[in-house]
Order: C-alpha cells, then structure tokens, then sequence
C-alpha cells in the first residue's frame, strides 16, 4: 500500500515537474524528429589517439569531449544514443562512429539528468576495457547499475556551498579534482529539487603538465569561477554554452548562457576553450545552433577567436604535439 502510494506521488510529481519545467515542451518540439533520422556526420576520424599527440580534443556532440591528454584517454558524460530519455532526440549523429571510440582511462559523469548520465553508452564503454574507471560525484551512485569498471565516487562538498573543491584522487595516473558547479542532481528532475540531491560537479584534470577543465553543467558564480583560475593553470576549458531562449542575455541560477560562459572562460584563465552542450537535441528554449550564433559575436568582440575553438560535431582539435 506504502508503494502504490509512493509511486501514485511520483507520477503527481512527475507531471508537474514537466509542467513547470518544460519538458513537455521539449518532447512536443521532437515529435518532427522522431521520424527522421538524425543529420550524419561526414568523414568521421577513425583513428582519434595519436601517438604524436600532447593534448587533443574531439567534440562527439552535447557534453561528450574525447581528450587525449598524452597517453591518457577521457571521455566527459558520455552520450551515443538517439534520444535522451525519450524526451529528447539527436538531431544529429554522434561525431564518432563507436567501433572507433578507444578504451578511456576515465569516464567523468558530471551529473545524472539524461543528456549526461546515458546507460546506453556506458554498456558500450564497459565493453572496450575493463581498466576504465567511473568517475561520478557523491550521490549519483544511486542512479548507477553496477558497471564492470572501476567506480570511483568523489566528494562534492554537499553541493559547493562553503568550498570550490571537493577532494583530489590520482585515478589511473591522471590526478583529478571535483571543484564547483552550480546545478542540481536527480535523475528525474523533481528529485533534484524536493529533496535537495546534490550529485553534481565540474572536474579538473592534471597529467604530465596538462591540465583541463570541465564544467559539466553549472550557472555562474564569479568569486567561485576567479578562485578556480586562482589554484589552476589551465590550458584548456570545456564549458556549456546553451540550451537557450535569449542567448544574448546572461543565464539562469543553473544555467550560463554565451555571456556567462565567456565570463567562466576569463575568471579561470584558461588558455583555451570549446564551447559545449549546444548543437545536437531539441531542447523548448530555442533551435539547438542559437547558441553558437550569440558566442560567434562575442567570441569576435573579445577579439578571442585564436583561444576559443569552435569545432562541429566530429571535429578534433590537436592543441599541442609532442
């Protein structure tokens, strides 16, 4: 009786959430396609590690970057499937073909809503080696099945609310640390706002004198963003830059928009940065490009177009060579 009760409050809960957050609009905005298949992505690179390679970054679309960071490989919340939870579908392909996606040295899932905590294509990474490790924040591990890799939970200081850092652990060689992100957790949305989840964080990762930063997803806080800059010389940022309505406007308490992600970019000093989350599902906002259209002008009046690279979907980047 207890169960039906709690299920029957779930589904209540469920149905507001989608009212109040528009995800019902984003499921109205996909019915076209759902009946198309997603935009191929041509010419895909096959070979994505190379062995003259210091620091390389391949855009496979939303939030999955493929970094090679010397002999060390990463994937950031992966995601290869066509939709995410049913909600939201690709409008186009993944940028790699997964036959061709290496063994990982880490995984990082920043969070567990749909477009970035994917069951689909961590089966598919389980598969390629079993010395990958999974690394996610505190409390995610509650939305995970038990994966053939090695899980790695870190701490996220409840949320951020008095520390940028979680903790540091040296994970397959690559020193990793949790730091800052204003988000929410939850799988289901509603979770993550009644009751209080905090399973959410950004990562830095130092090897071998490289260090990259992702920001998983996260609204903007100058004083947490500058102090980042402060304790880390970073080459190269990865920072979300959509989904958004008005993209010339700074964005949400739990979302930055092209503004604020250039602000992110400046604060923390990075040598370099992609921009991410744009470009590749429906979401009620706006099209999945305005986005890069509003970051094109700013990216232009910072006169910061040789440090901010714009890559298409399937597109590498080599940053630095051997």
């Amino acid at each position: 009786m207890i169960k039906q009760i709690l299920n029957i409050l779930i589904l209540f809960l469920t149905v507001l959430f989608f009212s109040s957050c528009n995800l019902l609009l984003v499921a109205v905005k996909n019915v076209p396609t759902f009946f198309e298949a997603p935009k191929k992505v041509k010419n895909k690179i096959k070979d994505p590690v190379k062995k003259d390679v210091k620091l390389s970054a391949l855009w496979i679309g939303h939030a999955t970057v493929l970094l090679q960071m010397d002999d060390k490989v990463i994937i950031t919340d992966p995601f290869l499937s066509e939709t995410a939870g049913e909600f939201a579908r690709r409008v186009i392909e993944p940028g790699i073909d997964e036959a061709n996606i290496p063994p990982c040295d880490l995984v990082l899932i920043s969070h567990p809503h749909f477009d970035h905590l994917n069951y689909y294509s961590l089966e598919l990474l389980e598969k390629k080696c079993s010395n990958t490790a999974l690394v996610f924040p505190d409390g995610l591990e509650q939305y995970l099945p038990d994966y053939n890799m090695k899980m790695v939970k870190m701490n996220n200081k409840e949320g951020y609310k008095k520390s940028v850092i979680g903790e540091t652990k040296i994970i397959n060689g690559i020193k990793l640390t949790t730091v800052f992100a204003q988000h929410w957790g939850g799988r289901y949305g509603f979770d993550g706002y009644f009751w209080g989840d905090h399973s959410y964080t950004g990562y830095i990762m130092e090897y071998n004198g490289l260090t990259v930063y992702f920001a998983g997803d996260t609204g903007y806080d100058s004083t947490a963003f500058k102090q980042i800059g402060r304790m880390f010389k970073i080459d190269l940022a990865l920072i979300p830059i959509g989904p958004c309505a008005d993209c010339k406007n700074c964005g949400t308490f739990n979302h930055v928009f092209p503004p604020d992600a250039f602000m992110i970019y400046r604060d923390i000093n990075a040598k370099w940065m992609i921009p991410i989350h744009y470009g590749t599902l429906h979401f009620a906002q706006a099209d999945p490009m305005e986005p890069l259209l509003a970051f094109r002008e700013i990216i232009k009046s910072n006169n910061a177009e040789n440090n901010v690279k714009i890559l298409n979907i399937g597109e590498q980047e080599i940053f630095l060579r051997k």
